[in-house]
């Protein structure tokens, strides 16, 4: 594993193919360290990876700062080491990777696309229609469901001033990537200018859906969770709720289901799984209690 703490750290490559993360802040260092770090580097070393850790932000200007470190997934194929391999795996530092995930670049051959998850692939359309209700505490006629779903897509270009021009929207938490061939276009997206609370995900989603590039890759490869405890568990809504160990076998069985399993919008369970994972020297998955 290569773990930069500075631009001037270096990478040696091992490989021809990285999974490679951004982490801002100690408190995510330490998380990914208990959560994550054992399970990437055993699928890293499955498969033929080098693992790259990230732990600064890649543009440390005042504009870098002031941004969201989600922008920073934007600027990893601009690296001075980057260019050394052929693929670029972008995950994000809250996923935990199943010890039964296959090889993700089966998914993507062609090094000149871009894989991605559609943003609620995991969902049926039921599920989308539940979904929904729960969200917006409303009660939505199942004639009108789906468009319903699309109107959350569009509402998530539209708050960013984007026309998404029938672009899906995807879950940009994995990306898989070639240096060679898509470091122009994340250059350009970075360069641009959004408010969004979606951050660069909408125009993300605009540009590999414009450019032809996008391969969808199953859900499985981000699976999240935070709509599914919208869907089953909206009463618990902390780590403190009475009853958070019920959340916590059911998210036992989502990595069962889940090549890597996505904690975006619920850091505060995630970390609450990794106090439980140093107390006990085990990992939370394994806890019999759950």
């Amino acid at each position: 594993m290569f773990f930069l703490e500075s631009p001037a750290d270096q990478v040696t490559p091992a490989h021809r193919q990285a999974i490679v993360t951004v982490l801002v802040g100690q408190t995510y260092v330490e998380t990914w360290r208990v959560m994550c770090q054992a399970n990437w580097q055993a699928y890293a070393d499955r498969y033929g990876f080098d693992l790259v850790v990230i732990a600064h932000r890649p543009d440390m200007s005042e504009r870098g700062q002031g941004r969201s470190p989600a922008w920073q997934k934007l600027l990893v194929l601009d690296q001075p080491w980057s260019a050394a391999y052929e693929r670029i795996v972008w995950v994000d530092a809250d996923i935990v990777i199943s010890g039964h995930a296959p090889d993700i670049l089966r998914e993507v051959p062609d090094p000149e696309k871009i894989g991605a998850s559609l943003s609620g692939a995991q969902f049926s359309d039921a599920e989308k229609h539940i979904y929904f209700e729960r969200l917006h505490n409303l009660v939505v006629d199942p004639q009108l469901a789906p468009l319903a779903w699309r109107f959350t897509e569009e509402n998530g270009f539209s708050e960013s001033e984007i026309d998404g021009e029938g672009a899906p929207m995807l879950n940009t938490g994995v990306l898989v990537m070639s240096p060679r061939h898509h470091n122009a276009l994340l250059q350009a997206i970075y360069a641009s200018e959004s408010a969004s609370r979606l951050y660069e995900q909408p125009l993300l989603s605009r540009e590999i859906h414009q450019a032809g590039l996008l391969v969808p890759i199953t859900p499985r490869f981000n699976w999240v969770i935070h709509e599914r405890r919208i869907l089953d568990f909206a009463d618990i809504d902390t780590v403190e709720h009475p009853q958070v160990d019920r959340l916590i076998g059911h998210l036992k069985n989502e990595l069962t289901k889940a090549y890597f399993l996505h904690f975006a919008g619920s850091m505060n369970i995630m970390q609450h799984l990794a106090r439980l994972t140093e107390e006990t020297g085990a990992p939370w998955w394994s806890r019999p209690d759950a």
